[in-house]
């Protein structure tokens, strides 16, 4: 968790709401009360006692400040309002967090070392009675700063107040105490004839607050009815704190002190040259039905292409029927029930082992009538049980990547997927198998009598579901396509298996005829917009299936394509254009989730993805995210160094020489994450000796039989311990 996000859940702790907290260029911090936008700068140069500090007071103010526009109430120069209302606010934040007082003690003397205040060889006594108030209670009692008799009772009122109308209030009265105080100086000077000739007509422009008239009555110009501005300080720059004079010479005026602090601060940040952040969110609610291709429509769709290519021309003779590949797919499965028998039994021993490692022993409270001649030297003459807890419901999904990169390796990866769910099947564990793609609006334009290549079908759109702010899922281009799903029956379950066979076969015999169906084309990667819906999936599969955990295994062979978000630009003329996509500026762009409260760190292009999965672990604690990854063995290295830790990688690289896998230690998102040889994950050699042959020659064959078969099982047993 980096430095920022420690921060930022500092703030929503402190504020025991879940605030969004924005780090951004900005010179003070600020809070949006109507929004509950907390605001903070890039203090980078802060100490961390410093930033503790700064963030404190700005909670205060979220806790404690009201949303009032309160010039309404008095009319009283800003400065003496923003500085009652520090003493109060930071007075209240010590009593509800007393640890937080050592921030403000600490925060605040360190800042005074440096002259924030720019007091150092000055003459405290000619500074104004407000900026005093500032410095006594922020610099602290040690300052000593000089206070009459008279002032001191303003003082303690002020660390006293305990609502913001009792600001207000003494507020006004500190206006009246100066102004009267200024009077009775200025008739001083009158008599001992000092004061200027053009001095005497300073009393007419007095802020008088009980006067009626209009020309002093401050200007509510920038006032709006949503109140305070976005700044937790509220400025009202029609007053001028002029009309209520300086200390002597004119040398220091109202608020003067809390203005140079504020201007200091900024030099806490040296990020100014840095492009502002954006924060991205994911959306709300997402229209299930028109992202994810429910898998009869599929299957339905399959069968439909099947049929209408079965009346093509008998010239196509070189055309592999489904004759032909449904007699391989039937091969494979008989091939393939050993296997699966494997993981049912795998599965049975883990969850007896587990269910054993929880059980405990009970009396009954039933005497053991076997136990009683025993009472004379043992207490234990009553009956026992065995209570064995139950376990979690589980359930998986499984995302497969879909894309064109995948051409080569789509059917061994289908094939693992089908052991996967024949597992599932047997044990009764619930799932979905979900495949993305960009194509199958292919197969909708068909559907409506268009054709399959009118690419401007969609170049009218009016970008459907698209906020500002919010990730672009690209409805009607991106889908989910639900090919297995253990909502079926038997039947139905091993016509869906039959199918995607048919399919996957197809991208792996490109040098016949033999085609797949129209919009079930491999695609492009919009494996972020697959694995942002989890966030929506998720919810709706536990319902449905009522489970209590869920496991979510990914199967891809590359990295994902850009995702983009809802956009707008603001003309000179203030007006704003419609929202639209826009591609994320990877380096800028950061996920904010306001469900979790969390802000995630910026993205680049490889990180999006890991965020992303994070983010859906997060609001989902109970759910596992496995990832399975192809990859030529030229590529581990890479892989390594980016998806986990490449401190360790002389360890993934002995433990892939020998399995043609490795589990990459410490994954970056994932619970857990794979790196499978693409190159290796269909060798199987089938154990063949020639007649005759020596007994060396027996013993390799064996074992080359055995090791060709480790790299397969490498998907099947991946997930046993995470659902046994």
């Amino acid at each position: 968790m980096f430095q920022k996000e420690i921060k930022g859940n500092l703030a929503r702790l402190l504020a025991t709401e879940n605030l969004v907290v924005e780090h951004r260029n900005v010179p003070t911090a600020q809070f949006d009360v109507d929004r509950r936008v907390l605001t903070l700068p890039n203090w980078d140069k802060a100490s961390n006692t410093v930033y503790d500090m700064l963030v404190g007071h700005e909670v205060g103010h979220a806790l404690f400040t009201p949303n009032e526009d309160w010039r309404k109430k008095v009319k009283v120069p800003q400065s003496y309002v923003n500085v009652i209302e520090d003493v109060r606010i930071e007075k209240l934040m010590k009593r509800k967090y007393p640890g937080i007082r050592k921030s403000f003690s600490g925060g605040y003397a360190e800042l005074n070392a440096l002259d924030f205040f720019e007091i150092a060889d000055e003459n405290l006594d000619e500074f104004a009675f407000i900026d005093r108030i500032n410095l006594h209670y922020k610099v602290g009692a040690s300052a000593l700063i000089p206070f009459t008799e008279e002032e001191k009772v303003f003082v303690t009122r002020a660390e006293n107040t305990e609502t913001f109308d009792e600001v207000l209030t003494l507020a006004d009265d500190i206006r009246k105490f100066v102004k009267a105080s200024q009077e009775e100086q200025q008739k001083e000077s009158n008599t001992d004839g000092s004061l200027d000739s053009n001095f005497n007509g300073q009393n007419n422009n007095d802020f008088d607050s009980d006067s009626d008239s209009e020309s002093q009555q401050p200007s509510n110009s920038d006032t709006t009815d949503e109140g305070i501005n976005e700044e937790s300080d509220i400025d009202d720059p029609n007053f001028d704190e002029g009309d209520l004079g300086g200390s002597e010479g004119g040398l220091h005026w109202e608020g003067e002190t809390q203005e140079k602090f504020d201007r200091k601060t900024e030099s806490l940040s040296d990020t100014s040259f840095l492009k502002e952040t954006t924060y991205v969110e994911i959306p709300d609610k997402v229209d299930l039905d028109k992202v994810i291709v429910d898998w009869k429509v599929i299957h339905d769709w399959i069968d439909q292409n099947a049929e209408e290519s079965e009346k093509r021309p008998e010239s196509w003779d070189t055309r592999l029927t489904y004759a032909d590949v449904d007699a391989k797919y039937q091969e494979f499965r008989n091939e393939n029930k050993k296997e699966v028998s494997y993981l049912v039994k795998e599965f049975e021993c883990r969850k007896s082992a587990d269910a054993y490692a929880r059980a405990s022993t009970a009396k009954t409270g039933v005497l053991d009538t076997s136990k009683l001649h025993t009472y004379k030297h043992s207490e234990d003459l009553f009956k026992r049980i065995s209570i064995v807890p139950d376990g979690k419901n589980h359930g998986m999904i499984f995302i497969l990547d879909w894309s064109g990169s995948m051409q080569y390796e789509i059917l061994p990866t289908v094939k693992q997927l089908l052991n996967l769910t024949a597992f599932c099947k047997k044990v009764q564990i619930p799932f979905e198998v979900y495949a993305f793609t960009n194509e199958w609006q292919r197969a909708i334009r068909v559907k409506e009598g268009q054709s399959q290549h009118d690419y401007y079908y969609y170049r009218e759109r009016n970008y459907v579901g698209i906020e500002k702010g919010y990730l672009y899922l690209a409805e009607g281009e991106f889908h989910l396509m639900n090919f297995l799903s253990s909502r079926s029956n038997p039947k139905d379950y091993e016509r869906q298996c039959r199918n995607i066979f048919r399919e996957a076969y197809a991208f792996s015999c490109r040098n016949t005829t033999y085609h797949y169906s129209i919009g079930l084309e491999l695609s492009g990667t919009p494996l972020n917009e697959a694995v942002i819906m989890l966030n929506y999936i998720i919810p709706s599969f536990k319902r449905q299936s009522d489970v209590q955990r869920v496991n979510v295994c990914i199967l891809t062979d590359g990295e994902a394509n850009s995702i983009s978000y809802g956009s707008s630009h603001t003309y000179h003329d203030g007006e704003e254009s419609r929202v639209t996509p826009k591609t994320i500026d990877y380096g800028n762009c950061a996920l904010r989730d306001r469900k979790t409260g969390r802000v995630y760190p910026k993205m680049d292009y490889y990180a999006a993805t890991i965020t992303f999965i994070q983010q859906v672990r997060d609001r989902h604690p109970e759910v596992n995210v496995l990832g399975f990854r192809l990859l030529p063995p030229s590529r581990l290295s890479e892989f390594v160094a980016r998806f986990g830790s490449y401190d360790r990688y002389e360890e993934v690289q002995k433990q892939w020489r020998k399995d043609k896998s490795a589990v990459v230690p410490d994954s970056k998102g994932y619970t857990e994450l794979y790196a499978i040889s693409s190159k290796d994950l269909e060798n199987d050699h089938e154990f063949e000796v020639k007649e005759g042959a020596k007994k060396g020659d027996i013993t390799r064959a064996f074992k080359k039989m055995l090791k060709s078969k480790s790299t397969n099982k490498k998907l099947l047993n991946s997930f046993i311990s995470h659902v046994a």
